[in-house]
């Protein structure tokens, strides 16, 4: 199963480069047409070298920013799941909860970090906790969708069968509603890689973002488009790596999700 899931994946990334490659040919021969100047637009051959000749300090950097992004999304869907259950089994914390909820991530993200930085200070606490905000509520929307919407039939085949409440819940109503779940998690997981560099802008001093603002200071667009290329790289991997996740918790989906 595993092996089929990943020969699928190889199969979309090889596709996947040959256009990013025509793309990036087509951008390196216009550049060279019109003779763009390389500190206002780079050629793709000026950011690829600085990714192969700053590899270790963008590789650090990269690490720090992926660390941020697995303690913030774990903590969202630690936080997020469990509340998503609670809201639609008690009908008074729907009605008194949820709309507080709403309301603070109507909020503005960028707002907020200069708030946590009088609490908590500069550090990856900061941007930890800008990415679970970020990543949180549409977790907890496609959570609460899909315990909502479990198949009434399941309670019963549960209880005619001696199921307890949390075996009811663990092995009928979670299976139920993992699809929704994965889907607020796949929208998460960007939402938290959007997240992370906002926050390395606002609050940090290590990680992509962080290395994106210290070379635009100095002026040094080819660094900040191959930090860009790494955060797109960053989000690819945790992208893929939440579709493998999916498949491999739930093979009864099939090709449909």
């Amino acid at each position: 199963m595993v092996r089929q899931i990943a020969f699928g994946y190889g199969q979309s990334a090889i596709i996947g480069l040959a256009a990013v490659g025509a793309l990036l040919g087509l951008w390196e021969v216009l550049a060279d047409w019109y003779d763009v100047p390389t500190w206002l637009f780079p050629k793709p051959s000026d950011f690829l070298g600085r990714l192969g000749a700053d590899w270790l300090m963008i590789a650090g950097h990269a690490m720090a920013t992926s660390i941020t992004i697995l303690q913030g999304f774990a903590l969202g869907v630690l936080v997020s799941v469990p509340l998503a259950y609670a809201i639609v089994s008690i009908p008074a914390l729907e009605r008194g909860l949820y709309p507080v909820i709403v309301f603070l991530n109507i909020m503005p993200k960028t707002v907020i970090g200069p708030i946590l930085i009088i609490w908590f200070g500069i550090g990856p606490l900061i941007s930890a906790l800008i990415v679970f905000l970020m990543c949180f509520f549409p977790i907890l929307v496609d959570a609460m969708h899909g315990f909502k919407h479990v198949d009434p039939r399941l309670f019963y085949i549960s209880r005619s069968m001696g199921a307890t409440n949390w075996q009811g819940f663990w092995k009928f109503r979670l299976p139920a509603a993992m699809p929704a779940i994965f889907s607020g998690m796949k929208i998460g997981i960007v939402k938290a890689v959007e997240g992370v560099i906002i926050a390395e802008f606002i609050a940090s001093d290590a990680g992509l973002g962080f290395m994106i603002m210290q070379a635009s200071a100095f002026m040094d667009v080819s660094l900040m488009f191959a930090g860009l290329i790494a955060a797109a790289l960053v989000a690819l991997v945790f992208n893929s790596a939440m579709s493998i996740f999916e498949k491999v918790l739930m093979p009864w989906s099939g090709r449909g999700h």
